[in-house]
């Protein structure tokens, strides 16, 4: 069962941070990307990302969220945009491309193995429904193999855990996080490479992020480096 956040922890990812970084690397894959190219931007939230796309690349975008108030904020700015859900969107038929900018890390449950099909069926849900996906996804990469994603999804899934660090937090400020008690599943680039391939689709192009700050507290969670990165992903031909 899919694990999600409440209002209050969704209102924490109501800002446009990350926005020009993620329309750069859209615009730099898909050049081609132009008026008429339909775009279905998944948990789009108050569309800052299709707001900014359609700005630069002159294209229509429809943002699917579950989130009342930010379907709301959407149709307030002029976006189209519906209540729905990233694992079983209602397509119109002309979507060309579907975006997932920071989404999947979301797309928790209650262990390793039904989080990973959660979001491997989040992708395979659109192969052969829409010809392309653009993913945007952090990146942890860590000092011991992929432990840093998984020792992070361990914590903030587990309320005891959560709690404890919840109290942490209020001494070193490096440990907050706005989905404790619910969980989140960062993974380091080949582990999303791999979940791309078992959703069937191959990596057309890449762009590889900024490295951000980590935090000397947060090298006790093993990270080594932090960045989003973004891919374009096409159905494999083999799927």
């Amino acid at each position: 069962m899919q694990r999600t956040l409440s209002t209050k922890q969704v209102e924490a990812f109501h800002h446009d941070n990350f926005v020009e970084d993620q329309v750069r690397h859209f615009v730099q894959m898909l050049p081609a990307a132009a008026a008429g190219t339909q775009v279905l931007d998944l948990g789009g939230g108050c569309g800052f990302f299709a707001r900014r796309l359609q700005q630069v690349a002159q294209c229509p975008v429809r943002v699917v969220d579950l989130d009342e108030a930010s379907v709301r904020a959407c149709r307030e700015a002029g976006i189209d945009a519906v209540l729905g859900d990233a694992l079983e969107p209602a397509l119109r038929g002309n979507e060309t491309v579907a975006t997932f900018n920071l989404i999947l890390h979301h797309l928790v449950a209650d262990s390793e193995a039904r989080t990973r099909a959660l979001q491997v069926r989040a992708l395979a849900n659109l192969r052969g429904r829409v010809g392309r996906l653009f993913v945007n996804e952090y990146i942890y990469e860590s000092f011991v193999g992929h432990l840093s994603g998984r020792l992070i999804f361990q914590i903030t899934k587990s309320r005891l855990l959560s709690a404890i660090g919840r109290v942490v937090a209020t001494v070193v400020p490096a440990f907050r996080a706005n989905t404790f008690g619910v969980g989140v599943r960062f993974r380091a680039h080949a582990e999303w490479r791999s979940l791309f391939e078992q959703a069937g689709y191959h990596v057309r192009d890449a762009r590889i992020g900024s490295p951000e700050v980590v935090a000397l507290p947060l090298r006790a969670l093993l990270i080594r480096t932090i960045r989003r990165d973004s891919f374009l992903l096409e159905p494999a031909e083999s799927a």
